[in-house]
């Protein structure tokens, strides 16, 4: 039994939106060295990204920061309000030097990074020099609180939490390294 197949008629619409192409065509005899050269002017630049998208890339990890910081927060205040188990603890005093020690690598982190953009190679590597000390003075302070605290009696009993408490600690301390 013979079958035949309709197929439907496709119309294909070609409108001249007035784009470009791709350029002027080449000259007769084909006008190139061999060099791989060119007109730069004809020559297309790669594409970027805008400046848009970064300052929304930015945007989203603030923002993804902040919730991970205010879940903590708000978790910590309601096992202080609910928990029997809760203790008080008085921060040691070199957490405040710590916060002004990071303020301070912050700070010349940026001035470092200013150089470098103007080209002024001995001041960056100051800046980044003093940024690196400040990082290791920052883990050196962070280790010390950490020992006032378990001479204050503060301890963790299960070897879990430990490791959820030492490991941000130590982060915050590479990071600040790593920059």
């Amino acid at each position: 039994m013979p079958s035949t197949t309709a197929v439907p008629d496709i119309e294909i619409i070609v409108e001249d939106i007035g784009g470009g192409g791709g350029g002027h065509p080449p000259p007769m005899g084909g006008g190139d060295d061999g060099d791989g050269g060119g007109d730069d002017r004809n020559r297309h630049r790669k594409w970027s990204p805008s400046p848009k998208r970064y300052s929304t890339a930015i945007t989203l990890g603030i923002v993804s920061i902040l919730m991970f910081f205010m879940a903590l927060a708000s978790a910590f205040i309601v096992l202080r309000r609910s928990s029997d188990l809760w203790v008080t603890v008085h921060l040691p005093r070199i957490l405040w030097t710590n916060t002004c020690v990071l303020l301070a690598s912050s700070f010349t982190l940026e001035s470092a990074r200013r150089r470098l953009f103007l080209a002024d190679a001995s001041g960056f590597r100051k800046l980044w020099l003093m940024t690196t000390v400040l990082g290791f003075i920052f883990v050196a302070g962070q280790l010390v609180a950490w020992r006032q605290l378990v001479a204050q009696g503060v301890e963790i009993k299960c070897r879990r939490c430990k490791r959820q408490v030492i490991i941000p600690l130590d982060a915050n301390g590479a990071v600040e390294i790593s920059m």
